[in-house]
């Protein structure tokens, strides 16, 4: 990929997180105060399944993410990628409406039968718009793929604001426009394919071998994918069965503004897959070493900023105080799945260690699971909850921080204790001072790092 094309494929990934960003703030600002705690919590609860239920593709996406990550249009066969289109979105209906009538017999409640349900609709447009959109990233033409989502979000934010503006924002009527948006995205994605999908043969035999050859690649990817997300999920599962949906709402409210900067940075892993493929492998070391101290200069100022985030937050929207007390037990996720998504993934990706990758996550989600159960049912706090999701995450970073250094060779610099180290004060000086003093040591404590690390540089 040409220096041309990435800094293309990285302004309109920021383009895209920039409207992204614009409607995350609508939904986590505005709404909490038009719709009332209990209609949000089941707003929440519609994207906490939103999230997970793709999974159902089986990693026919993830696998088309990883076989043609690095490749040239020119190299790939059009026909087989029509035919692995068209029937991976078959099965997926197929799959879908077999669930759906499960959970229309199984789910009584009509309001959790309503959102399974949507969530199931929005499975099928979002799978069949990742396909395509993974398909773009993979050829290294992200500028597509960020294309559509611009025009899939900006669209749900021009339909939220007309929803508020004529005072009709229910928690159905915001279901249904995020549906829509998600199958305006997947409308892009096809106006740009389908030129080459046009002249390219339909056969079903080719396209249940791709799906095959896709799934069987993507497999491990999407289970580690999912393992990776059920470490926050199973404590937010724990919560709503421990305590119910208003405190589901509660602490998924506080993890979904931290999720701003985990969504932005996923799509600059998205850019630095397809390139990092390209990079000679005795380039690699040198392209992760950059990559860590980096983000061990630029990390630590996400517990400074977000303290004034936090005043900001219990003044517009004081009836979520409770849910913003947690926000300084989840900045350590923050932190930690930062440096996970940016370093661990995309690298461990890139040297196709995605089985290691799997069995990192699966062993983080047995801790996770392990911990917030006993926060939950021997000690009954849920700080002791989002506390065990806080250190399962760490756990999992930090491992695979581990793994990619002995994997590339590099040695290790202590930097890994010195993050501990840094969260660890951030937790016991935020119980025990005022958020101002918490700010200003923690500023002190970014800008002494950055003065010793360039310090230690020039010696």
């Amino acid at each position: 990929m040409d220096e041309l094309s990435l800094k293309r494929n990285f302004s309109y990934a920021f383009a895209a997180q920039g409207v992204a960003l614009a409607v995350g703030c609508l939904t986590n600002l505005i709404l909490p105060r038009v719709l009332g705690a209990e209609d949000f919590s089941w707003w929440q609860l519609f994207t906490f399944y939103a999230t997970y239920i793709p999974c159902l593709a089986l990693g026919l996406n993830d696998g088309v993410y990883l076989r043609y990550g690095g490749r040239d249009k020119s190299q790939l066969d059009p026909a087989a990628l029509r035919s692995q289109f068209w029937v991976g979105a078959a099965f997926q209906l197929v799959l879908a409406a077999a669930v759906g009538a499960v959970i229309g017999l199984a789910v009584a409640q009509p309001q959790r039968r309503a959102v399974l349900l949507g969530a199931l609709v929005y499975f099928w447009l979002y799978s069949c718009h990742n396909h395509l959109g993974y398909l773009f990233q993979a050829r290294g033409e992200t500028d597509v793929y960020s294309r559509s989502l611009i025009w899939s979000k900006g669209a749900y934010l021009a339909g939220q604001c007309l929803l508020l503006g004529a005072g009709a924002a229910g928690v159905f009527d915001l279901m249904a426009l995020y549906i829509g948006a998600t199958g305006l995205g997947l409308v892009c994605l096809w106006v740009k394919i389908r030129g080459e999908f046009r002249g390219a043969e339909l056969r079903f035999a080719l396209g249940a071998a791709e799906c095959r050859r896709s799934a069987a690649a993507g497999l491990s990817l999407m289970l580690s994918n999912l393992c990776a997300m059920l470490v926050l999920g199973v404590g937010r599962q724990v919560v709503d069965l421990r305590w119910g949906v208003l405190a589901f709402g509660q602490v998924s409210f506080s993890l979904t503004l931290i999720n701003f900067g985990l969504t932005f940075l996923s799509q600059v892993s998205m850019v630095l897959f397809p390139a990092l493929r390209r990079v000679p492998e005795d380039q690699q070391a040198v392209y992760c070493r950059r990559l860590e101290d980096g983000l061990y200069l630029l990390l630590p100022w996400i517990y400074v900023l977000a303290l004034p985030g936090r005043a900001l937050l219990e003044w517009w929207l004081p009836e979520y105080r409770e849910a913003l007390a947690w926000l300084p037990l989840v900045l350590p996720i923050c932190y930690f799945d930062c440096k996970m998504n940016l370093l661990g993934n995309t690298f461990l990706k890139v040297l196709n260690r995605q089985t290691q990758l799997l069995t990192i996550n699966v062993c983080t989600i047995l801790v996770s699971l392990a911990l917030v159960a006993a926060g939950a049912w021997v000690l009954n706090s849920m700080t002791w909850v989002v506390l065990g999701m806080a250190g399962s995450i760490a756990l999992r970073s930090l491992w695979a921080g581990r793994v990619l250094r002995r994997a590339l060779h590099l040695p290790g610099r202590g930097q890994d204790g010195r993050d501990l180290l840094l969260a660890a004060v951030f937790l016991a000086a935020s119980l025990l001072l005022p958020w101002g003093w918490v700010m200003a040591l923690m500023a002190l404590l970014a800008a002494g790092r950055a003065a010793a690390f360039r310090l230690k540089r020039k010696q």
